[in-house]
């Protein structure tokens, strides 16, 4: 608006016949701005979706997708593997400050040592803390797991002779573990493992699930139409507060723009 236009009369503007105009025009952005976000919402919620699919594909060997001695690849985020082998009671650890569901807990990590003589670190649950914990399992291991790259080595093990650990890193293990150590983790799942008869022995009973922390991302085009819906909304909500200002300063105020002299 020019400096030298006169203020908004609100009395005038502000008056009841005018005021109906003003609720649907607040109604109207109201909606757009809800629908446009409800669009964002369906737009994340299908990459989030095209993002867990991995996690639903048939599971493989573990040797399939990470060797014993091999790095973790980028394909084996989430990968669903058969993990089977023998548990390791004795080298059960707790993975600290976990939270699920805004409470805060410990993973509860037994080793499964495979046919390779190396061992993958297995998070069988969730539980609130170490005492709290089921005995680990002992015995044959024969599960379908999530894998999982190790964590960082970010955070310092304050007592490295106790069985809480501040991350699931390898360096944190190796001191602990009389064997090689695989370059990930599985998080354990009471999926049936493919050709095998009976109950997985996953070793999850009495604990809570533990879901993948670390996803391949969506493709780029996944749910992009949500995501043009969404601005489009904002974009209809923004032309419907133009065409109000307009017809607030042409017809209520009274302030048509001058014709261009020729």
């Amino acid at each position: 608006m020019p400096p030298d236009a006169p203020a908004l009369p609100a009395t005038r503007a502000l008056a009841p016949r005018y005021w109906i105009i003003h609720l649907l025009l607040l109604g109207a952005v109201a909606a757009c701005v809800l629908l446009g976000r409800w669009q964002l919402g369906v737009w994340s919620d299908h990459r989030s979706a095209d993002a867990e699919q991995v996690t639903r594909q048939q599971p493989v060997a573990l040797d399939d997708v990470l060797g014993p001695d091999a790095a973790f690849p980028a394909a084996g985020l989430g990968r669903p593997v058969v993990v089977a082998g023998r548990w390791d009671p004795a080298h059960t650890v707790f993975v600290s400050d976990r939270e699920r569901d805004g409470r805060t807990g410990v993973w509860v990590v037994t080793p499964v040592v495979t046919s390779s003589g190396s061992a993958i670190p297995v998070v069988r649950g969730w539980v609130p803390s170490p005492g709290e914990a089921p005995a680990p399992p002992r015995g044959a291991a024969d599960l379908v797991g999530l894998l999982q790259p190790a964590e960082g080595n970010d955070t310092a093990d304050s007592d490295p002779h106790d069985d809480v650990i501040p991350e699931l890193s390898t360096v944190d293990l190796l001191p602990r573990a009389p064997y090689d150590l695989y370059g990930g983790y599985a998080l354990a799942t009471d999926r049936a493992v493919p050709g095998a008869s009976g109950q997985p022995r996953a070793g999850t009973a009495g604990l809570e699930t533990v879901g993948p922390q670390h996803l391949p991302g969506a493709d780029a085009t996944s749910g992009l139409r949500n995501l043009f819906y969404a601005f489009q909304w904002w974009i209809f909500g923004a032309f419907a507060v133009f065409m109000w200002w307009r017809w607030l300063e042409e017809d209520v105020l009274g302030r048509r723009a001058s014709p261009r002299p020729r």
